[in-house]
């Protein structure tokens, strides 16, 4: 499956550090620990923290193993 997000559901928040989080319809956007370089998905389709774990690239398009 091949989707892209939506820009308008694209935004940020203020983490309690000050720093800022990149949020996609109010869910915050993370990097995947186990991905160290550009392009890998480790994470992709993976179980964790109580949800499945989706891959998009900086487009916003979904990233499918």
């Amino acid at each position: 499956m091949r989707w892209a997000a939506w820009p308008r559901l694209l935004g940020t928040t203020t983490r309690g550090d000050g720093t800022t989080q990149v949020t996609y319809h109010g869910h915050p956007l993370y990097y995947f620990i186990a991905d160290s370089a550009a392009g890998l998905a480790t994470g992709e389709g993976i179980n964790a923290f109580g949800a499945r774990w989706e891959v998009v690239n900086a487009a916003g398009v979904a990233v499918v193993k």
